[in-house]
């Protein structure tokens, strides 16, 4: 297996351990540098796009210049598709924002599609890039979504149980109002899909393994 260089960009702590977990298992030989800067999430939530966008770039140069990266992996789900377009020409590193897989493969499974999130500046890109998805699939599609606050505010606490039965329950409360897809918006959920998808018996997509194909689309084309 050939040995690639890639960065993964956060701007929470709590996407770092599922990719890491995920990534080990299944890319052992990718050399992974992770960078975060979680005051990138704090300029969001406080609407200021441009710090944000600032905070990311710097990240991304320093995964190019620093680490050598082939590639890099944006995890902060809030991140729009114009701003990683952006940021990759202003780079010069192909990236992948994480979700945009995910979407795809959501949109192909079907039309009526729950999201799943804890983080608030995370719907409205999350809806952008299932919409655009949607469209580049010439698909119609209805969105439901479910924000959770407090599965995120246990989870950054310590308290994963908590974070899980809060989602578990607005999954449910999603599927109720007649979703036949869901997407976990966040990478930090990703765990529970396996597990919300047998219980539920609708299609459930994380952004793990579809951004981990992107990712390798790149990498080796």
């Amino acid at each position: 297996m050939a040995l690639h260089r890639v960065s993964f960009i956060h701007a929470s702590p709590a996407a770092i351990a599922p990719l890491m977990r995920y990534c080990g298992q299944a890319e052992p030989e990718w050399e992974v540098t992770n960078l975060l800067d979680d005051g990138v999430m704090r300029s969001f939530r406080q609407g200021d796009a441009q710090a944000a966008e600032s905070g990311l770039l710097s990240l991304i140069l320093r995964a190019r210049s620093r680490y050598c990266a082939e590639a890099a992996l944006v995890t902060c789900s809030a991140a729009s598709v114009d701003l990683i377009r952006r940021l990759s020409a202003a780079s010069g590193l192909p990236l992948v924002k994480i979700d945009a897989p995910m979407a795809e493969a959501a949109v192909r499974a079907g039309t009526e599609i729950g999201v799943l999130a804890t983080f608030p500046p995370t719907l409205q890109p999350t809806r952008a890039v299932l919409r655009e998805a949607a469209r580049q699939a010439e698909r119609v599609i209805h969105l439901r979504t479910e924000l959770c606050e407090q599965a995120l505010e246990a989870l950054l606490a310590g308290d994963s149980a908590a974070h899980d039965e809060a989602l578990a329950a607005r999954a449910q409360a999603l599927l109720s109002a007649g979703a036949e897809v869901l997407v976990l918006a966040q990478v930090s959920m990703a765990h529970l899909r396996e597990t919300l998808q047998s219980r539920l018996g609708v299609p459930v997509f994380s952004s793990l393994e579809t951004s981990h194909r992107a990712l390798r689309g790149i990498l080796e084309p």
